[in-house]
């Protein structure tokens, strides 16, 4: 049996079933005389002075703005909203989005040729309940079949995006059942056909399968939304993982870093220190047999016997602590009996104007 749409003047759509073997007597029976003219008035083939609704040798952006403004001089402006691109635009559009927010792709093969093309379009894709549907749960990508050529260029872009055998198995429905709908959809990466439905459905049964093309895809868009999910903890867990591998690397770095800094500050320091050290010692003059015989006993604790000339300054024993280690900057000398605290302008003074020509015990202490 074949469906075609009965639609009486000012009432709802029905349908009407005609077997193969009715003859053209039974059909008008079921129809008034308006019926009748209206029937075949849009069942039959597009005159070929229509315009068409593509034209071969524009780009496919081209051909599909002036679809959408045949179509709708021809049925109005309630109509799905096509998509306007190739169809691997179209495959993006759907597909390449978030589980919870993907789409089933339409693909709408038309054909004036066909018998039914004017009911499916005028009654079905225009029906406002199937266009609102689809508008809202579909992606819908149209093309025009009516020319050789334009049947080559829609193989052409099949072929490309869902591979030679999808070019084959349209071969093989094209031109004999369109106009046709084909419901993609996209399970673990790869698209799949769910539905194929030509010009004979009636608008109950594809509002009817519509509605269950988009209960069986949110199924699988749960469990890809779940996979996803999953994923994106993995992912999470792996970048807080890097993050803290890459951080303990940048805290080793730092380590390093200041590591060697401090080396080679401390180096520095050495060879400031040496420096000064010997620098003091260049100002000491050479240890004679007899003098002064002045013992220091350091902060560690630790004695440094050392003889001096009488006629030597006291700030030449300053200099000689601070060979040791012990700068006169940060330094003083106390003697202890009796008690004493050497000041600074006391070291112009020589170890025989202060007093100091026998054995003496002086103390090095740092300065407050």
């Amino acid at each position: 049996k074949q469906w075609y749409q009965r639609r009486v003047r000012g009432a709802p759509a029905t349908v009407v079933s005609i077997s193969d073997d009715d003859d053209d007597d039974e059909f008008a029976d079921a129809l008034d005389d308006d019926e009748v003219m209206e029937f075949s008035e849009s069942s039959s083939s597009t005159s070929g002075t229509q315009k068409p609704l593509m034209t071969h040798g524009r780009s496919t952006e081209d051909n599909l703005f002036h679809f959408i403004q045949v179509f709708q001089e021809r049925y109005g402006s309630t109509h799905p909203s096509f998509h306007i691109g190739t169809l691997q635009s179209a495959m993006t559009a759907a597909f390449s989005l978030p589980a919870d927010l993907k789409r089933p792709l339409i693909l709408f093969f038309h054909s004036d040729k066909a018998m039914t093309a004017h009911l499916f379009c005028s009654q079905l894709l225009c029906s406002e309940n199937i266009s609102s549907y689809i508008d809202e749960h579909f992606v819908l990508w149209p093309f025009d079949l009516t020319q050789k050529r334009l049947q080559s260029e829609a193989l052409d872009e099949c072929q490309n995006v869902f591979g030679l055998e999808a070019r084959r198995e349209m071969e093989r429905r094209v031109p004999d059942m369109l106009p046709m709908l084909i419901i993609i959809t996209k399970v673990k990466g790869s698209p799949q056909v769910f539905r194929i439905f030509n010009g004979e459905i009636n608008p109950d049964m594809l509002m009817a399968q519509l509605v269950d093309a988009v209960e069986n895809y949110n199924q699988t868009r749960s469990i890809e939304r779940a996979a996803e999910l999953e994923q994106e903890q993995r992912s999470i867990l792996r970048e807080q993982q890097e993050q803290e591998y890459r951080d303990s690397l940048q805290r080793d770095r730092e380590r390093d870093e200041l590591k060697k800094r401090e080396e080679k500050e401390q180096q520095l320091r050495s060879q400031t220190e040496e420096a000064k050290l010997s620098s003091f010692a260049d100002l000491v003059p050479d240890e004679p047999a007899t003098g002064a015989d002045i013992t220091f006993k350091l902060p560690s604790g630790e004695r440094i016997n050392r003889k001096f000339p009488p006629s030597t300054q006291l700030k030449i024993l300053s200099y000689f602590i601070g060979s040791k280690g012990f700068p006169p900057s940060g330094h003083k000398l106390v003697q202890n009996f009796p008690k004493r605290q050497f000041e600074e302008d006391e070291l112009e003074l020589t170890l025989e104007d202060l007093g100091l020509t026998r054995r003496e015990i002086l103390y090095v202490e740092e300065k407050d």
